[in-house]
Parts: structure tokens; sequence; C-alpha cells
């Protein structure tokens, strides 16, 4: 967080680094059954410059039995800008695909200076997340090759 703030948009190389280094760590995560719900630039750390993934406190665990669930039912957890639409409305089960989800929204971030749905209040965010498309990172820093802005 505190690189995206002093930087406001990283190099795009930088900024695509830290996505695959934290996607390579969220992988290994899925395939232990664990979705970490709360993807956000606070809990991608940078220790020597490497990055890691802080925070799984409010973490899924999947059993291979399908599904015993570390939180509450029904209750949606997590930071508003970065969560998936199925995280927004309280999925009861939520997959991996929240996570890359999540991590799409901080590279965006990354890359603009901003995360790609904001609003006055968490309600505000989460409606825009269900029923707005971000604008194309591309309409806001034109140096962002068209390659990643598909991600």
């Amino acid at each position: 967080r505190d690189k995206i703030d002093r930087e406001r948009q990283l190099a795009v190389d930088e900024a695509l680094h830290i996505t695959k280094a934290v996607a390579s760590a969220l992988h290994y995560a899925h395939e232990h059954g664990i979705v970490h719900r709360d993807i956000k630039p606070e809990n991608i750390l940078l220790h020597d410059g490497q990055p890691v993934v802080a925070d799984f406190g409010i973490a899924l665990a999947v059993s291979a039995a399908g599904g015993g669930r570390m939180t509450e039912t029904g209750l949606s957890l997590g930071t508003p800008h970065y969560m998936s639409p199925e995280q927004a409305t309280a999925d009861r089960d939520l997959t991996a695909r929240s996570d890359v989800y999540s991590l799409a929204c901080v590279l965006y971030e990354m890359l603009s200076g901003d995360p790609p749905h904001t609003g006055p209040t968490a309600q505000a965010i989460l409606m825009r997340i269900l029923t707005e498309d971000p604008r194309p990172v591309t309409d806001i820093r034109r140096s962002v090759p068209a390659h990643v802005r598909a991600v």
C-alpha cells in the first residue's frame, strides 16, 4: 500500500511482477483449499522487493468433502474496493476465482492509481461492482499494453 500511495502508478513491469508473484502464492493456497478473501494492497507486503501475501485472517478453508467454512455463513467479509461480485453478494460458495478477481482489482489500482470501483460508502462501492464495468485502464493510462488491459 505504501508504494502505491507514494508512487500512485507503478511501472507496468513492476505491477506485473507483483501480480505474478501474488498469483503464484494464491495458486498454492488454492491448491490447499484456502481462499484468502481479502486480497488488497495492504495485504501484499514487499520483502527485499519480493511480494509476500499476508493476513489470511478471514480466509475460507474449503474441505475436500465439500466445504467446511471458517467464516460465518452469509456474511460478506473483505474490503469493498477489492471484493468480487460473488463476495459482494455474500455468496456462500466462494472459490479461488474470487481471489483472482480481487488481485485483478489490485493490478488495476497499481496501474491506474485508483481501484476499479469507488464510491462514498461501502454500499455504493458494492453496488458499482455489481452493476458497472470499470473504466478501461488504458483510458486512464494509455501506456498500459493491450494484453495487460485484457487482464
